[in-house]
């Protein structure tokens, strides 16, 4: 639903702090609240609350906070019941709320109201994942838990040397471990690779994926988790949420600083991406001789490297946009005005 329409339909707005076991709720402009647990009875108890107060599914919006996991069975509830929901930052309650000393769970509930009301042109209508998404997030979750788990056991494996006398007990454990470990990261694997081939809108994004220079498999496991659903990406927006995009520092005529990205963002996906613009800009000709070229112009590495990333982000988003694959051969609107000049 565009935001146009939502300004037409709507006229009452749902708050909702989702915590592990609680939800509160908060009715605007009605001005009541509600405490639930974060369970089906719950969700019928608060569906219960809204009829009783009148509140139409139609003209009614409902904003949550994103918590992870806590907010995921809460999403789908109410979407399979015909409810609007956005699932928004958990930074936007410092638009509606000056007060910073004062933080509990129904005093937040009315701030995501307030903010519904206030933005609600700003507003997403959020989709629950498929399920099959949600399997392979979860695939994709814990295979990246047990690859941190045997980095760790390997680095302890590799120092045997370096000690005066071991364990042999010891040294088997570890053995067995990484044993383990390997084991199961391959069926994780195998699964995730059998999720992927039987469904048919993932297997199509995938393939595109697989196309673009320096991007593997487990980069492309990652996109599908974060945007898979989602039938137009925004690279700019990427970029400034994963951490990538350079920011000015400046400001008056006193402050003169670099402009950088944050190099903050969501670790997973700055490795995934550091890792492909290392291998795009050592394996495909295009990205090498870019990063020669800025490299002789005095530029560090880790500036090239952030600007590389940038580039794959966007011949991404172009991808997933269009549905057409990768060409080597591309040339972008700029690229061609250089040669023509």
């Amino acid at each position: 639903m565009s935001s146009t329409s939502l300004l037409d339909s709507v006229q009452t707005y749902v708050g909702i702090d989702v915590s592990k076991d609680w939800i509160d709720c908060y009715l605007r402009p009605h001005q009541e609240a509600i405490h639930c647990g974060n369970n089906s009875d719950g969700f019928t108890e608060l569906e219960q609350w809204l009829t009783v107060h009148g509140v139409e599914a139609d003209a009614t919006v409902i904003c949550m906070e994103n918590t992870g996991i806590y907010d995921d069975k809460l999403l789908k509830h109410l979407t399979e019941n015909g409810w609007l929901c956005a699932v928004e930052k958990t930074t936007v309650l410092g638009k509606v709320t000056p007060d910073h000393h004062r933080k509990d769970d129904p005093f937040d509930a009315a701030g995501l109201a307030e903010y519904a009301d206030r933005y609600l042109d700003k507003l997403t209508i959020t989709y629950p994942k498929s399920d099959d998404v949600e399997r392979l997030r979860q695939l994709y979750s814990e295979r990246n838990r047990l690859v941190i788990q045997k980095g760790a056991v390997q680095n302890k494996y590799s120092q045997l040397d370096h000690h005066t006398v071991t364990s042999e007990l010891v040294e088997e454990s570890w053995k067995q471990q990484l044993d383990f470990y390997e084991h199961q990261i391959n069926q994780i694997e195998q699964r995730m690779h059998e999720l992927v081939r039987a469904h048919d809108g993932l297997q199509h994004y995938w393939e595109l994926l697989m196309d673009i220079p320096g991007i593997g498999k487990v980069t492309a496991w990652l996109w599908l988790v974060l945007f898979y659903g989602q039938s137009t990406l925004d690279c700019k927006k990427i970029s400034s949420r994963f951490g990538f995009a350079p920011h000015s520092n400046r400001s008056g005529s006193s402050m003169r600083g670099k402009t950088r990205s944050s190099g903050h963002g969501a670790a997973q996906m700055r490795k995934c991406m550091s890792l492909a613009a290392r291998a795009a800009s050592s394996y495909y000709e295009k990205f090498r001789d870019y990063k020669q070229r800025k490299i002789e112009e005095g530029k560090l590495w880790p500036v090239v490297r952030n600007n590389l990333i940038n580039k794959l982000i966007k011949i991404i988003c172009a991808i997933w946009n269009s549905g057409k694959p990768y060409r080597s051969d591309h040339m972008s609107r700029f690229d061609r005005q250089k040669v023509a000049n």
